[in-house]
């Protein structure tokens, strides 16, 4: 070839081939520039799937609102405090801790388990490995452990088991409140007592609840209620203080009670209030009623006499008097002496319409209103029957609870303007009392005149407390057994309503004692005489300087009742019932 065209020859081979060369290493580039876009795209949907499953466990799952941020709130929001008349604290919170789990997270349910049951024995391993297997979100595995558990379970460091800020209600009072306060359960929620009734306001309003409870009264009623159980060998006991000027309960016990910082590890008998939701025939407390009705309705008078030499009979049975006098009595020697005949005689004047029409007055035939749930409803005989107004007189035939009779009897004292219990402090003056005016102010006094003579001479006499002129009333009933009716041996209901001072009656008390014993100590009687009244008497004793009544050092100072148809003398009748 001639060498002028073998050159160009050449010349276009070798551009041929660098083009070649430039196309190969564009293939190349965008070849690897593809393989990298791929490789990003698949590292980036790898991360987003990672990224992902990391939000479902950590953020979706065990923090969802439906699964945990909503109790988490529900639990940053503790109870409003409770605080007695003088503001001493009776229930408040305290900030503890929770342990949960998120079964999803834990890695291996036996060894987790195995390792919580060492420091949460009473939880037990099978019981939180059965917890760690859930197939939930969330699940409780202990509530409110203290700081060194919790400290105990921070240093195991095991994945998907974490610790929740929680708040436990407590009462330092603990036994002493319990029956007022009632309890809550383990999410904080009112269960009985004032804690329930006053649910949501303790939620919601963040001011504390203020009581009528004065703690002082309430540790000396309790502190008394028990050794009267104690000392007497009672089943169980109850009592009560009020300001009848306000309807304001200052206390209120209940024997047996529990512990309401313990909930799960009360007997659930205990939790029973005896002032409120039990119902029971009063026996001779009604007697105060009884004769109230006479007197307003103008069928008995202080010359009035009764004929109690011979029993009564209602049926197949005989009512007969404790000791009785056997003779005439005045209507001042029925209620001093407390007879069931005379009370009989005294009702059948009346009649039936007026006895129902002042019982009902008087709120007995429903149930009574006060500010905690637990109230039990009145046992009333239907039809009421003549029959009925004869047992209903000496406290027999109608059942109700002890707040019940003690409101209606504190009424009559009130110079006959109705009582509406409260647990709640009536901070501001009370209302003049209008509408709600029972029985006339004259009938009034005449009964506090003769539960003063009742105490300083008759049944109530181990009541007296020298100084403040109690007055009062006992009452000892009789539980009936099936067809057996009633008898001296079985169990006995023995009460004392009554007050002081007498002279500007303010307070009232009442104390129930179920069952007591008779003892040498009380020379085998087991009447309401000689185990309620003295109980009474050693409460007044110690809460009448705290409530600053003072004391007449000279009892001549205040005229002492004079109750036509009763001649003072002492030692006139042994107490009895």
């Amino acid at each position: 070839m001639k060498p002028f065209i073998k050159r160009p020859l050449v010349r276009l081979a070798k551009h041929l081939s660098l083009w070649q060369q430039v196309v190969h290493q564009q293939t190349l580039l965008e070849m690897a520039r593809q393989r990298l876009l791929v490789a990003s795209g698949l590292m980036l949907v790898g991360f987003l799937v990672i990224m992902g499953r990391l939000v479902d466990v950590m953020a979706l799952r065990s923090h969802s609102p439906i699964s945990h941020t909503s109790i988490v709130h529900q639990l940053d929001i503790p109870r409003s405090d409770i605080i007695d008349r003088n503001g001493e604290v009776l229930a408040t919170h305290i900030i503890t801790a929770s342990v949960y789990a998120n079964p999803k997270v834990i890695l291996n349910p036996r060894e987790a388990a195995d390792k919580l049951a060492k420091v949460l024995p009473d939880v037990g391993s099978e019981t939180l490995y059965q917890r760690l297997c859930s197939q939930k979100g969330f699940v409780w595995l202990a509530r409110h452990i203290p700081p060194k558990l919790q400290h105990e379970i921070n240093k195991m460091g095991i994945p998907g088991i974490y610790l929740q800020k929680d708040y436990r209600r407590v009462y330092p009072y603990g036994r002493m409140t319990s029956h007022i306060l009632g309890y809550c359960g383990i999410d904080n929620k009112g269960l009985s007592g004032v804690e329930k009734f006053f649910d949501i306001k303790l939620h919601n309003d963040k001011t504390p609840l203020k009581l009528s409870i004065d703690i002082r009264v309430q540790h000396i009623v309790h502190d008394e209620l028990v050794n009267a159980v104690d000392t007497f060998q009672a089943m169980a006991a109850n009592a009560m203080v009020m300001d009848i000027k306000t309807g304001e309960i200052l206390a209120m016990v209940s024997i047996p009670n529990f512990d309401p910082n313990l909930p799960n590890q009360n007997k659930p008998e205990d939790s029973f209030n005896r002032n409120t939701l039990g119902v029971y025939e009063c026996g001779s407390v009604f007697k105060v009623l009884n004769i109230t009705i006479a007197l307003e309705s103008h069928t008995a008078t202080h010359a009035s006499c009764y004929d109690a030499t011979q029993p009564v009979r209602i049926g197949r049975f005989k009512i007969t008097d404790f000791k009785g006098q056997n003779r005439q009595l005045t209507l001042a020697e029925a209620f001093v002496y407390s007879s069931n005949i005379a009370a009989i005689k005294i009702a059948q004047q009346f009649g039936m319409e007026t006895q129902k029409k002042f019982f009902e007055k008087l709120g007995l035939f429903k149930p009574a209103t006060v500010e905690i749930p637990e109230i039990g409803h009145p046992f009333i005989p239907n039809p009421w029957t003549p029959v009925t107004t004869m047992s209903a007189a000496y406290g027999y035939g109608i059942a109700v609870s002890p707040l019940q009779i003690f409101t209606a009897i504190s009424t009559v004292i009130n110079e006959g303007y109705k009582i509406q219990p409260t647990l709640l402090l009536q901070e501001e003056v009370p209302p003049a009392r209008e509408e709600v005016k029972i029985l006339s102010t004259k009938t009034s006094k005449m009964i506090l005149d003769l539960m003063r003579t009742a105490v300083r001479d008759g049944t109530a006499k181990q009541a007296n407390v020298a100084g403040y002129l109690v007055f009062g009333k006992t009452g000892t009933a009789y539980r009936a057994k099936g067809r057996h009716g009633y008898g001296n041996n079985k169990t006995r209901t023995n009460s004392f309503i009554g007050g002081f001072p007498y002279h500007k009656p303010r307070y009232m008390v009442m104390v129930t004692l179920e069952d007591p014993k008779a003892l040498p100590s009380t020379y085998g009687y087991a009447t309401a005489g000689w185990n309620a009244a003295p109980t009474a008497g050693k409460m007044i004793a110690r809460m009448a300087p705290i409530l600053g009544v003072q004391p007449i050092h000279d009892e001549q100072e205040i005229k002492e009742p004079v109750v036509p148809g009763w001649v003072s003398v002492k030692n006139t009748t042994e107490p009895n019932q």
